[in-house]
């Protein structure tokens, strides 16, 4: 029987979705759209100093996806909405290989034009310190590095806007007002992040919920005031435990617009506080009056933001203060899950002692199964060099200090420059009476030639650095010192109309020596392990992006990554892929 083409299936897949659209136009009540994917990936082993005559040579792995969304408007004022997910591996025939499954699924609608309300798959967000999905570690200022991966990461895991995707009930009203105030805005919600799970033959964990809401008034044209909770908790009468997590974060927030000739001045105080604590109950399944791990923190932020009325030039500098006890579980999770049971997808092991490959920049941006969906009732795992500074965002507790952030284009767009920077430093020692100082530095520098030298087609050439520097002194115990540098080198060349040839680097370095924090199952500190840094990560890809629409692309592109390290006892390694990637959305 003759192998199916990975090409005539993504034309299948594109065709059908066509055919969809236009069945769509001929009915209201029912339309579609979606997006189709063909991946194939061929991976192998570049020169290798060490034998490693274990794992395969080379390896091909694909598959092609269809995600079907069908919108249903039984009424004007409601819509219900179903994605259905066929997705079939490469050499997979008959059936086999293939499945299929519904991956949203919700209802939304207004009830009397008054109180809109979503329930079933809602995405959720609300500050930095209650509810927000912060960027992943490293994450470059340029959206147009490595786009291909990243549109894959960010969609696979739901990341949009920042916002955690989550199963539940949400509505939001307003009111407005003709004195005292203008309007108030009210949006509340409750949803389930997980469920109970069994645990051993006898034992289930209990039901995890998040509820929350946010009210928002505008006093006038110059001044908003918003106030916004959140609760993290668990139902003890879901489970056999006899212990469930609370953690309530409050907050309040005044903004101040001002327009002051051709630019908008902005000026935000916010501040609030979180509890967090565990209940214990009897035999009985009562709750009571015992807590245990019982922690308060509050944190602080004030910025003043400038804005040119074209928005050429934004300028933010800002002070923040977090306190080492402040916890928010659904602003404080990460997206990346680098625990010691999160494995590689690509090469887990390698050489003849089946040593396990440590995470590379290449997993980052190209493993989905390496970022996590579910909310943390406490502080995650996170590998020192590639985020310490605000490794949980800017949520992050035990910081103090200033920062900035700029960004900056010309008139033409020739050239733009985006800057983000932080100074920072431990409200209180961890395992010393001494203090750590931080300092974080990123930057990119983009410059199109096209309009500066009026040619028709796009030439365009970007570099990003971001630096990150951990000190601590001492004596020779406490003593500390690590160092990271990342670098980002991006030229994008239009050879034909649409058809681009990209050539980009990436690598990071990483140098000292830093702690490593153990946590119990209460987020307390009980252990510290002395890590040293010496290694040098690097990912070069060169390749073809053809640009067929605003929402269809074909990316072909070849790959070398690896790690070399300093320490001669561990050994370095050298990988390859093709990758070809072909993205339909409607």
């Amino acid at each position: 029987m003759k192998r199916p083409n990975p090409l005539s299936i993504s034309f299948s897949i594109g065709l059908v979705l066509f055919s969809l659209n236009m069945l769509s136009q001929q009915n209201d009540k029912v339309w579609f759209d979606g997006l189709g994917r063909s991946y194939f990936a061929r991976d192998a082993i570049g020169e290798t100093e060490v034998v490693d005559t274990v794992s395969t040579k080379n390896s091909s792995n694909g598959y092609n996806l269809l995600d079907l969304n069908t919108h249903i408007n039984p009424l004007e004022n409601i819509e219900i909405f179903a994605q259905l997910r066929i997705r079939n591996t490469f050499g997979s025939f008959f059936g086999s290989g293939t499945s299929i499954d519904v991956r949203q699924l919700r209802a939304k609608g207004t009830i009397k034009n008054k109180v809109r309300f979503s329930i079933g798959d809602i995405f959720l967000k609300q500050s930095r310190f209650t509810l927000y999905n912060s960027n992943e570690d490293l994450f470059s200022q340029d959206e147009s590095l490595f786009k291909s991966y990243r549109d894959i990461i960010d969609y696979e895991n739901f990341y949009t806007d920042n916002r955690w995707r989550l199963q539940g009930l949400q509505t939001d009203f307003s009111f407005d007002f003709d004195r005292l105030i203008r309007t108030l805005e009210f949006d509340f919600f409750i949803t389930r992040p997980s469920g109970s799970t069994q645990l051993t033959n006898s034992t289930y964990s209990s039901d995890v919920l998040l509820s929350g809401g946010s009210v928002v008034s505008k006093l006038n044209k110059e001044i908003t005031l918003s106030g916004n909770y959140v609760n993290f908790f668990e139902v003890p009468s879901s489970g056999t435990t006899n212990i469930s997590v609370r953690n309530p974060v409050y907050m309040m927030k005044l903004r101040h617009s001002k327009q002051v000739g051709n630019f908008k001045l902005n000026q935000k105080i916010q501040g609030g506080f979180s509890e967090r604590h565990w209940l214990h109950s009897n035999l009985s399944g009562s709750l009571e009056d015992s807590t245990s791990n019982y922690l308060r923190g509050m944190f602080f932020e004030w910025s003043s933001e400038l804005i040119k009325s074209d928005s050429s030039f934004n300028l933010l500098v800002g002070y923040r203060y977090v306190d080492p006890n402040f916890r928010s579980a659904a602003a404080q999770t990460r997206r990346l899950n680098l625990s010691t049971e999160t494995a590689n997808t690509i090469y887990p092991n390698f050489t003849n002692q089946g040593l396990i490959r440590p995470t590379s920049l290449f997993d980052l941006l190209t493993d989905p199964q390496l970022y996590n969906q579910e909310l943390s009732s406490k502080l995650m795992y996170f590998n020192p060099a590639y985020a310490n500074v605000l490794s949980y965002g800017d949520a992050t507790p035990n910081r103090i200090g200033f920062f900035l952030k700029l960004n900056s284009y010309t008139k033409d767009q020739w050239l733009s420059l985006n800057l983000n920077s932080g100074f920072f430093k431990e409200v209180i020692g961890q395992g010393t009476a001494e203090k750590r100082n931080f300092a974080l530095v990123k930057g990119n520098l983009k410059v199109n030639v096209q309009p500066l030298l009026n040619w028709e087609k796009e030439l365009s050439l970007s570099f990003g650095s971001a630096n990150e520097i951990t000190l601590r002194s001492g004596d020779s115990l406490a003593n500390l010192s690590l160092y990271t540098h990342q670098m980002n080198l991006f030229l994008n060349a239009e050879m034909l109309k649409k058809l681009f040839i990209q050539v980009k680097l990436r690598q990071l370095a990483a140098n000292g020596n830093e702690f490593l924090t153990f946590r119990d199952d209460y987020g307390t500190i009980n252990n510290f392990m002395l890590t040293n840094f010496n290694f040098s990560d690097r990912l070069i890809s060169a390749g073809v992006f053809y640009e067929i629409s605003k929402t269809v692309y074909a990316n072909i592109q070849y790959n070398w990554w690896g790690m070399s390290f300093a320490d001669q006892s561990y050994p370095s390694f050298k990988y390859q892929r093709l990758l070809f990637i072909l993205s339909v959305k409607l």
